[in-house]
């Protein structure tokens, strides 16, 4: 009877889930999660938006010269293209800008639950330091405020009509190839962004200290594909000093091919589309700081652990119980604050979806030229979920789907065994005793069941959400 209420209780809950809805956070940036590309009154406006940027140049792929032929595809995407920049950088300042208040005005509440809740565990004091929210963030939006980060200064022109095996040897001929496998011409756009963050501090001596943090973020795009690669290179990421003028300035080339046996009007409608797809994937600054599919959703659990493992608590299994026990009194905020989808696709996204070389739709390093030698890590879609009670990971489920069940008599239960505590004791053998306790089952037995179920769970949302 009780596996039957459970069911029952657990479908409901995960048809819940599925029908509560959040800001789309898997998305690698925030243009290329916002349909703007299959928008087609985006394309209506392009004629209201602000011009973007200076002049661009129009090459002749084939000769490497200023491009003159008479061209009507050309002359409508060279015409359009600083609208379409000025929409796209128009639509990220909205919004990041969005994205960036929600997370501030939510943050503020879900730390003072999380910090009230910890409390009554005994761990007290807890906070977070607010100055430190989103200042990279910050730094960014600020810079995009006040101008562009991208430049496109050259469209490279290849007529279709003339193109062949032999491309000439210029700077532009690299990023086109002909692919044999699809038997078609594939474009590539590469860039080097930069950010040189100096800061001074004074010594107790008086003397001044410069340190000067430089970080660079290669990206690459298959304009046909929309696969691509993203690198991070130098220290240990962008510095929490850095500043608005920090971030120098990134050219582009961007390379389109023509054809005129074609309809030009359905070539100008495919070109700008794709524009819009390829520069919703490629236009995001804000993966100097990390993608947007984890970007401050970790931040409380992480800082609540690191918190805690510096505190005295009367546990012995401290590195076994003190990442178990934070994540879940984060995740019952979260599951009071959101619902558990929060739970679930933050888990799932970390495991399945989330890599940080992975730029557009897939990993592609585009190493088509000898020399070219990038490294990076796609993602793993394959692999099984799998979860144990003797990893914090598996256990943070465990005690997920207790709350889930019996929800704050689990709770209560667990913290009244907690800080009732006389001398430091077993904090794996506790949370068995608390789950069997309040379910009346018997540990040995819930756990596994529950875990069973947390997997069932977890692989129909992943299906669902299709990661």
């Amino acid at each position: 009877m009780k596996r039957s209420r459970f069911a029952i209780e657990f479908a409901i809950a995960i048809a819940a889930l599925l029908l509560f809805a959040l800001p789309d956070m898997r998305a690698q940036s925030a243009l290329s999660g916002s349909g703007v590309a299959d928008d087609p009154e985006f394309f209506v406006t392009l004629d209201a938006y602000v011009k973007y940027g200076g002049d661009i140049d129009v090459i002749d792929g084939l000769t490497g010269l200023k491009y003159h032929s008479d061209n009507a595809v050309v002359k409508a995407i060279h015409s359009s293209f600083p609208q379409i920049m000025g929409g796209l950088h128009a639509k990220l300042l909205e919004l990041e800008a969005r994205y960036m208040n929600f997370y501030l005005s939510q943050g503020v509440q879900h730390e003072r639950e999380l910090a009230a809740l910890a409390e009554s565990f005994g761990i007290t004091r807890f906070s977070m330091d607010r100055s430190r929210w989103m200042v990279r963030e910050k730094a960014i939006l600020q810079r995009l405020d006040k101008e562009p980060f991208f430049q496109i200064k050259e469209l490279v022109v290849w007529e279709k009509d003339y193109l062949d095996g032999d491309l000439p040897d210029n700077k532009w001929a690299k990023n086109i190839r002909f692919n044999p496998d699809t038997q078609s011409w594939e474009r590539r756009v590469l860039t080097e962004w930069n950010v040189n963050t100096v800061r001074v501090t004074r010594w107790n001596n008086g003397q001044l200290n410069t340190n000067v943090q430089m970080v660079e973020k290669l990206q690459g795009l298959n304009l046909e594909t929309n696969k691509g690669f993203h690198i991070m290179v130098g220290g240990r990421g962008l510095s929490p000093y850095v500043q608005p003028g920090d971030f120098s300035e990134v050219t582009v080339s961007y390379p389109i091919i023509v054809s005129r046996r074609e309809n030009a009007e359905e070539q100008i409608q495919r070109l700008q589309k794709q524009i819009v797809e390829n520069l919703s994937h490629l236009y995001d600054p804000f993966t100097w700081v990390a993608r947007r599919s984890t970007r401050f959703r970790t931040a409380f659990s992480s800082e609540l652990i690191n918190y805690f493992k510096e505190r005295k608590y009367r546990v012995k299994d401290r590195d076994w119980f003190d990442p178990a026990i934070c994540h879940f009194l984060n995740d019952v905020v979260t599951v009071k604050r959101y619902g558990f989808k929060e739970v679930y696709d933050l888990y799932l996204t970390q495991q399945f979806a989330n890599s940080k070389n992975v730029l557009g739709k897939d990993l592609d390093l585009l190493n088509w030229h000898e020399g070219e030698n990038r490294e990076g890590e796609s993602v793993n879609r394959d692999r099984r979920i799998w979860l144990n009670f003797d990893r914090p990971g598996g256990a943070r489920f465990v005690m997920l789907d207790a709350y889930l069940r019996y929800g704050d008599k689990f709770v209560d239960a667990l913290r009244e065994r907690l800080t009732s505590l006389k001398k430091r004791g077993d904090g794996k053998e506790l949370i068995q005793e608390v789950i069997a306790e309040v379910s009346g089952v018997p540990a040995e037995k819930y756990i596994p069941a529950a875990i069973k179920a947390q997997k069932a769970g977890l692989e129909q949302f992943r299906e669902k959400m299709n990661f």
